[in-house]
């Protein structure tokens, strides 16, 4: 970043900035950025920015135009509208505004700096105080109801039909014009028809609130400010007109007076529940939970036909973590509007934070099957069975989620993990590469993937996706233990160590870890450190099969070959059929020309196995050897060398098989 801005800086004006930028203090004004814009997540900007890229992690109202991009990170608040050729939305963003997309900047910047405007905030105006009556049913502080006086009402009203009676269609056209081009951001020629209409009649309130509309559209807060004030002088009995104050109110973040719009809106209006509810969403904004509970229990009550307020008493509950309350408030919400995805899986999450799995299952599965094509409900349905292990079920839930939104990169690796557990390799290996490249940053499926490759031995392309893993999420130890195994084999012993050597930082518990350690020392002919750190563990573990032979082969390494089949055969008692094992068994009995019935016996195993395994056919010839059947021996290791023409010690085992005489078998 070129400048930062920290948290406490507080500006005011118009900011023009070269470079990158990261602010995370508060700024009321016009900001005009020729690089990179990143508002923090402590960052509050009250006014229109433009830039080329922008990043918002904190809070913005205003207009967004970006020449390039606009990205609104997890958690981020926008209240405006946006402009950009290229935009990302994270989960968890709240963005209420429009969003035009651009081919290329459709201004010059002068244009553009020139038609950007500051919203100031603005000072309260509340309505005035008219002669006392009886109270409405209120939440919170409410001030008492007022009463209009009905004789003024219609005198108002019979001047205004008067007065407008001649002009009554042309007014409708040009208020109806007006709205149009609202509707379709055209706010300059909106004002202009709007401005028409006041012409006709200034005395219509109507006119006065398409002005407002078309204002707080442009975020132009203070004069929709003005224009709703004035419409409610001249209809005091709207509520709505109130209802669009509180709005305007709330969008420059001045919350208390938005607070004291609905409280008027509610005076005029007190059996409207929908005024009730917004008013206890604000009540929530604002972390007023006792006011936010009282409104909305006011709402659902006077608006029995909403499922909103029940919804939001659900989710209240279940913050409470009330979850019996909860349940049967959503429930009601269903009732209300079954054909609401997030209400079914709000219900199914409730039902199993109660501990009814039975419930809650019912409840995925009926999103799933009521909304086949909403991908949150094929997500959560697939993701619970996943839990539960129920594989083919979660299969066939992300096959749908995939059917839906196939470059979701979280659903191909989901789907290449499933088909790896149901070992379907081939199709594992499609679905993580399929999510690398929707998401190249996706450490998993990198690591996934280069595991594959590892089983394959395709050492090149499972070190580079290995080595990808390990810079993505360089904490994950697996990543690299497996880069370990690839870069032993290739040869890179030293850099195997280090690789080897972090994982057990990362994880020193691990033994798979050790042995890849020693593994390494090994091939650095370090067995006394090797065998060393090995017997430490095996102490641990007595009961680890894996350990005890690779104790086993570094006792072979160092030829003591006593110790070493001890190791062998222990291993065989906790883990039978572990070819390796057993072929490095039989080469043991071989070299100690002892129990050669059952090393004949283990070696026709592994080679019945593995018939063209070099490793496997050696000891097998081993066993001729020591038997004295040197023409079974000969004819063996030819077999072996048939296949691997160049290997210097099979060819020093034919020159003894041909030249030295074997000793005689032990009794």
């Amino acid at each position: 970043m070129d400048s930062y801005f920290e948290k406490g800086v507080r500006l005011k004006g118009t900011l023009w900035v070269k470079g990158a930028v990261h602010f995370d203090g508060d700024f009321e004004g016009e900001i005009y950025s020729t690089s990179h814009f990143v508002v923090g997540k402590s960052g509050k900007v009250l006014g229109n920015v433009k830039t080329h890229n922008i990043t918002n992690k904190g809070s913005i109202q205003g207009n967004l135009f970006a020449e390039n991009k606009v990205a609104l990170m997890n958690d981020s608040r926008l209240t405006g509208d946006i402009s950009t050729y290229h935009l990302i939305i994270d989960e968890g963003s709240n963005f209420e505004g429009r969003c035009k997309m651009i081919d290329a900047p459709p201004k010059t910047i002068k244009e553009e700096i020139e038609t950007l405007e500051r919203p100031v905030p603005a000072t309260t105006t509340k309505a005035p105080k008219s002669s006392k009556g009886t109270s409405a049913p209120v939440a919170g502080d409410f001030p008492k109801k007022k009463v209009i006086i009905a004789a003024a009402v219609l005198l108002v009203s019979g001047v205004l039909w008067f007065s407008s009676n001649d002009s009554k269609d042309d007014l409708g056209s040009l208020l109806d014009s007006g709205y149009q081009l609202v509707a379709e951001n055209k706010y300059s020629d909106a004002e202009s028809v709007f401005k028409k209409a006041l012409n006709v009649s200034r005395s219509n309130p109507k006119v006065y609130a398409g002005l407002g509309d078309m204002y707080f559209s442009s975020q132009r807060y203070n004069e929709a400010l003005a224009q709703f004030e004035r419409a409610i002088e001249l209809n005091q009995s709207n509520s709505e007109y109130r209802i669009k104050k509180a709005k305007i109110y709330s969008a420059m973040g001045q919350l208390n007076e938005a607070v004291d719009s609905y409280q008027q809106a509610i005076e005029v209006d007190p059996e409207n529940g929908k005024i009730f509810y917004q008013l206890g969403i604000l009540y929530k904004e604002q972390g007023k939970t006792d006011k936010f509970r009282e409104s909305i229990e006011l709402s659902a009550e006077l608006d029995s036909k909403s499922f909103k307020p029940h919804e939001a008493l659900g989710l209240l509950y279940a913050e409470e973590k009330k979850y019996e309350e909860a349940v049967v408030e959503i429930r009601k919400a269903i009732e209300l509007k079954e054909d609401e995805p997030a209400l079914h899986l709000t219900l199914g999450k409730l039902l199993l934070e109660s501990n009814k799995e039975a419930e809650a299952i019912k409840a995925f599965k009926g999103a799933a099957d009521l909304f086949p094509e909403n991908f949150s409900a094929q997500i959560r349905l697939a993701d619970w069975y996943f839990v539960k292990g129920m594989l083919s079920e979660s299969l066939e839930n992300y096959k749908a989620a995939e059917a839906i939104d196939p470059k979701s990169s979280a659903v191909q690796a989901r789907l290449g993990q499933l088909y790896l557990d149901k070992k379907q390799i081939k199709k594992a290996r499609m679905a993580f590469e399929k999510a690398i490249k929707l998401n190249p940053k996706d450490a998993d499926s990198h690591y996934q993937l280069g595991k594959l490759l590892v089983a394959n031995k395709k050492w090149d392309r499972a070190q580079s996706l290995l080595s990808n893993a390990v810079s993505l999420k360089a904490e994950y130890a697996p990543s690299h233990y497996e880069l370990g195994r690839v870069l032993l084999e290739k040869g890179k012993v030293d850099l195997s160590l280090n690789q080897f050597n972090k994982s057990i930082e990362l994880d020193p518990k691990n033994s798979e870890y050790t042995m890849g350690v020693a593994s390494a020392l090994v091939e650095k002919k370090e067995l006394d450190k090797a065998l060393e750190m090995l017997l430490v563990v095996s102490k641990k573990e007595p009961e680890n099969a894996d350990l005890l032979f690779a104790v086993c082969n570094v006792y072979t390494k160092k030829g003591y070959f006593t110790a070493a089949t001890g190791y062998c055969e222990k291993t065989l008692e906790l883990k039978p059929g572990v070819y390796e094992a057993m072929n490095r068994l039989a080469w043991l009995y071989a070299k100690k020309q002892t129990k050669l019935t059952k090393a004949l016996e283990l070696s026709s195993q592994t080679l019945k196995a593995f018939p063209k395994r070099p490793e496997y056919i050696d000891t097998l010839s081993e066993i001729y050897y020591v038997q004295g059947k040197s023409d079974e021996a000969i004819a063996k290791i030819k077999e072996a060398l048939n296949l691997v023409p160049n290997d210097a010690y099979y060819k020093q085992q034919l020159w003894k098989f041909k030249n030295v005489k074997p000793k005689k078998p032990a009794a």
